[in-house]
């Protein structure tokens, strides 16, 4: 699974890209089936989520708290990357792969085949005391770059970073100390200010 990560003309976060490579080919996400809507998506965009909330009748949370705009401040800031299994003590994980909320049959409710007394934490917990996941072959760069037969994307937009130690946010991150974790703090924000236009463009996981 490839994740790349979009930016316009002034930096901002703007798109969430997912493909999909399998046996060396390249598969791209297919369009989304939101309902009474004149146009289908394959990626997370502002125009997407609004979309999605308007068919499904849900509150835009996501755009009350500033949308993917938001996020990549966030991101320009610095972020650590968590992977975990885990079990949802707040909805079962109904969300996921069930109907959420349990009594939502319209569009937006069904997610998946399990039944909605699936998921919850004490059975899970009890049934599935040794579960365990091994996460690898993590790689992050720019687009096209991080899995074989990949092609480099455009040259993302904005100026060409000047004074970027590394030449990229990438590199300039992987020069940064480790500790004391202020002067890493530190350090990932003066890169993300010195390499702007440069962003962190691509996750394979």
């Amino acid at each position: 699974m490839v994740t790349q990560f979009h930016t316009d003309s002034n930096g901002d976060l703007s798109e969430v890209k997912r493909l999909f490579v399998q046996n060396g080919t390249v598969h791209e996400h297919p369009m989304s089936e939101i309902p009474n809507s004149d146009k289908q998506y394959n990626s997370l965009t502002e125009e997407m989520c609004k979309a999605n909330k308007k068919a499904t009748g849900d509150p835009d949370t996501h755009g009350k708290r500033g949308g993917l705009k938001k996020m990549g401040d966030a991101m320009k800031n610095g972020m650590v990357l968590v992977m975990s299994i885990w079990d949802d003590h707040a909805a079962n994980m109904l969300w996921l792969d069930s109907t959420d909320p349990p009594t939502k049959t319209s569009f937006g409710g069904p997610r998946g085949s399990c039944a909605t007394s699936s998921g919850r934490p004490k059975d899970v917990e009890r049934e599935h005391p040794n579960s365990r996941v091994t996460f690898s072959d993590i790689k992050v760069g720019d687009f096209g770059t991080t899995y074989p037969g990949g092609k480099p994307g455009p040259t993302p937009p904005g100026p060409t970073p000047s004074g970027c130690p590394g030449g990229s946010i990438t590199a300039c991150i992987a020069l940064c100390p480790s500790n004391p974790p202020i002067a890493y703090k530190d350090c990932v924000e003066s890169c993300a200010k010195r390499c702007s236009g440069d962003g962190l463009n691509e996750f394979l996981q």
